[in-house]
């Protein structure tokens, strides 16, 4: 099996996916190319799609309201984790790049190509600094499709990022917590399996969680980076 080198920044991607994963989405980093060999034009953390009728009951657990889904939309989430609170914007190429936009949108499908450069003119301003939550967080709507950009700073509190939408430590530690360290056995759904069925990328993330709280620790991400091995 790969190893893989931790470091934070990969580490609060990897949780950004693993929290995008278990509220039903499906989840990838995306680069996109450039014309110019040995460069790329923009990359992705965490492209994360969810479909409308997205249901998994046996879990007993409810889509995180922090993430305001709703209902008969596809939603498209494009994440951007951050390791430090006083950095905590998109890269630029998506702030200023229109082409970096709509090759996005494109790859990802959820638009017709008639509506891409209209999404993608409305998304742009949405991926600058101080744009208010509200306004991230409604995103783009078009003909029952929905794309959002959603910053991510594991390190940070919600104090920290009360003015924008941002995913903090607090919430995707809770939330994963809430999914894999039930206070009672669920009927349905057995939460003690071979971990390493979530791949070498989350793998390590997941024992982590199910471990932490078996021992009576509260998993958080000082205990992850001990765990993860990263300084």
């Amino acid at each position: 099996m790969e190893t893989v080198q931790w470091t934070k920044p990969i580490v609060h991607e990897a949780l950004a996916t693993l929290y995008l994963r278990l509220n039903g989405y499906f989840t990838t980093a995306l680069i996109v190319h450039s014309p110019e060999w040995g460069q790329n034009l923009a990359e992705v953390d965490c492209l994360a799609i969810r479909h409308p009728n997205h249901s998994q009951p046996e879990r007993c657990v409810e889509t995180s309201p922090f993430l305001a889904v709703r209902k008969a939309e596809v939603d498209l989430i494009i994440c951007e984790a951050k390791s430090s609170p006083e950095n905590i914007t998109f890269n630029e190429s998506l702030r200023t790049d229109l082409e970096v936009i709509r090759v996005l949108l494109r790859w990802a499908g959820v638009f017709c190509e008639e509506k891409i450069e209209s999404v993608a003119n409305s998304l742009q301003p949405l991926l600058q600094p101080g744009v208010a939550l509200e306004a991230a967080r409604n995103g783009v709507l078009e003909s029952g499709h929905r794309v959002r950009p959603l910053l991510c700073c594991p390190p940070c509190s919600e104090g920290d990022c009360a003015d924008r939408w941002c995913l903090v430590g607090p919430e995707l530690f809770n939330f994963i917590n809430l999914c894999f360290n039930p206070l009672e056995k669920r009927k349905n759904s057995s939460t003690r399996y071979n971990f390493e069925q979530w791949g070498y990328a989350l793998a390590p993330l997941v024992t982590y969680f199910k471990e932490d709280a078996k021992s009576g620790r509260t998993p958080d991400l000082a205990g992850l980076y001990v765990h993860l091995g990263v300084t």
